[in-house]
């Protein structure tokens, strides 16, 4: 039994059973890379919402372990597999407060904040990932990985750092914005990336290469720093009609007419 689990649907309904007096008929949803809302749901659904999902999460978690060809390699990370059950479950339960955070403060900035969570997340999550043994259901499932235990402990330990350092820069983002979704998100994918061709050129007997994939992808960075610097968009643009915030521009959003 994961108490961590256990605890984290608990208080997803301890927090619905608290802001359901306070939540209007309508709650967002969803919110696009800007950070605007562009969805919502009924205040009905959305309290029983993240209870429901994090407790069909948690009985699959608990489950699926006896259904894994490798099952016998948990008890080597049952620990572990119980830890980042627990913080998966906390994040969902962090968006959840978030989400009615901003239904009942719309002046809460919700892409701040859901950065600085996310980049937590990253940060825990690395702090374990090096620990995960072989599994069909948690870490980097590829066939070489799945293979070779080796392989999967290397790529793993490499995963760990990246995560940690891209939930650093996430959080940063959370704080200083400079064009915040591509840097989190780019960081993100090259977090998930990376380890995955570090892992293909251990199968090929090829990881003296890795330090020429590092060096194309700081040429890349390099090179969008360089653009971005060139571009001019820490201003406010007009796009379809509507004044359009690209950026961190110094100045409040014009009042005139979009044209």
């Amino acid at each position: 039994m994961n108490i961590f689990g256990i605890l984290a649907v608990l208080s997803s309904i301890a927090v619905s059973f608290y802001y359901s007096p306070l939540l209007p008929q309508s709650v967002p949803s969803h919110w696009n890379i800007r950070g605007e809302i562009d969805a919502y749901m009924s205040k009905g659904v959305s309290l029983y919402f993240v209870p429901v999902i994090l407790t069909i999460f948690y009985i699959l978690m608990t489950v699926l372990p006896h259904l894994d060809p490798k099952r016998e390699k948990y008890p080597l990370f049952r620990k572990e597999w119980n830890i980042i059950q627990g913080l998966l479950m906390v994040f969902f339960l962090y968006l959840q407060i978030l989400m009615f955070q901003v239904a009942v403060a719309p002046a809460t900035n919700f892409l701040q904040w859901f950065f600085v969570g996310l980049g937590l997340f990253f940060m825990s999550m690395g702090n374990y990932l090096s620990k995960v043994r072989q599994n069909h259901f948690l870490g980097i499932k590829l066939p070489w990985t799945l293979e070779s235990e080796d392989n999967w402990n290397k790529t793993h330990r490499l995963a760990a750092w990246l995560f940690v350092a891209a939930g650093f820069v996430t959080i940063l983002e959370g704080f200083v914005f400079w064009f915040a979704p591509g840097v989190v998100f780019g960081g993100i994918l090259l977090a998930s990336l990376l380890p995955m061709i570090y892992s293909f050129l251990l199968y090929k007997k090829m990881e003296t290469k890795m330090p020429w994939v590092y060096g194309a992808i700081l040429i890349l960075i390099i090179a969008a720093i360089f653009l971005r610097l060139l571009s001019g968009e820490d201003d406010w643009l007009c796009q379809n009609g509507k004044w359009v915030k690209h950026g961190n521009p110094s100045q409040p959003r014009p009042l005139g007419r979009c044209k």
